[in-house]
């Protein structure tokens, strides 16, 4: 029987904390799905125990290919999906047994394209127990409502990947970008771009593992300027899509993210950093006139941090605590 959600975890070096994760997935209450999970080249046991867990439940799937990394791998669960529905979850992150089955009723009561849960989130000595969530707000978006909360300050529980349920045809032309980090920064806007509409059920149905070696919790590099082309690309769909608004908010965000980054980079031990402090200036700036001939309204705060940041960097470095 063809499943109705298509569950895809991307595995690579996570043998520590698999099991929970697999676990979790198996022990949900909605069981019409196929799990995924991609070996993405792990070095360590993780693709000996996908494949015994394939032989103790037919719904589980395994692909072992080539490390390619976290796009690679989704994009390779998304290529073999069967059903109607798509999630993602990281395989050092899990998940409360109710979690789909929450998700999926949200969808065909709300007559939704996407929905979307919250999120806890712990550290590795920290031992994740879910309390009942008596939160029952509900919140319907349509799809540009949806991208405005993407520059909001709950902007991150929209632009992650793994705490929503979509309809499999949204991503019929749409990949996450291979090579990347911050992939769904690249990604997320165009999905939700494509929903009519989108239920956000704010309960709290996912666990989301903080760990030192993660990419989020690594000392700066260079790959974490991915994000700000992540924005950049942002800005030129919603242009390409004439949406002013958006693309004007955006960009916004994108010259305090290009701050946010220098002052990283400029406090880094980084070969030639110089040179790449020089490039983010010149971007700020270039986007600065661009909102400056926009009549784009913003505090008297903000207009003085970017003119500060625009005539001396180095001084906004030494002043951002306090501004």
């Amino acid at each position: 029987m063809k499943p109705i959600v298509s569950i895809i975890v991307p595995i690579y070096n996570v043998e520590r904390y698999i099991n929970k994760c697999i676990d979790s997935i198996l022990s949900q209450t909605f069981k019409k799905f196929e799990l995924i999970l991609v070996d993405d080249g792990s070095p360590d046991s993780c693709g000996e125990m996908c494949d015994k867990y394939a032989k103790l439940d037919y719904r589980i799937k395994v692909i072992h290919k080539k490390n390619g990394g976290l796009s690679s791998a989704r994009n390779a669960g998304i290529d073999i999906a069967q059903g109607k529905y798509i999630g993602f979850i990281d395989s050092d992150d899990w998940i409360k047994n109710d979690m789909y089955e929450s998700l999926y009723k949200a969808i065909i009561k709300y007559d939704a394209d996407i929905s979307i849960c919250d999120f806890i989130k712990f550290n590795e000595n920290y031992d994740l127990s879910f309390k009942e969530d008596s939160r029952k707000n509900i919140e319907i978006w349509n799809n540009i409502e949806a991208l405005e909360k993407l520059n909001t300050d709950n902007c991150g529980k929209i632009v992650i990947a793994w705490n929503k349920l979509y309809k499999k045809e949204l991503w019929s032309d749409i990949r996450f970008p291979e090579g990347r980090i911050h992939e769904d920064v690249f990604t997320m806007h165009k999905i939700l771009f494509k929903a009519n509409r989108v239920v956000n059920t704010n309960k709290i149905l996912y666990g989301y593992l903080q760990r030192s070696s993660s990419i989020i919790g690594t000392k700066f590099s260079l790959k974490k300027l991915d994000y700000i082309d992540g924005l950049r690309e942002r800005i030129n769909f919603y242009r390409k899509n004439n949406l002013k608004k958006l693309e004007e908010d955006t960009r916004v965000i994108l010259c305090c993210s290009i701050r946010d980054y220098y002052c990283k980079l400029r406090n880094s031990n980084i070969e030639n950093k110089e040179k790449y402090l020089k490039f983010l200036h010149a971007l700020f700036n270039s986007n600065y006139m661009i909102l400056k001939k926009s009549n784009i309204t913003v505090s008297i705060k903000q207009n003085i941090v970017m003119k500060i940041f625009k005539y001396n960097p180095n001084l906004y470095v030494k002043l951002k605590n306090i501004l």
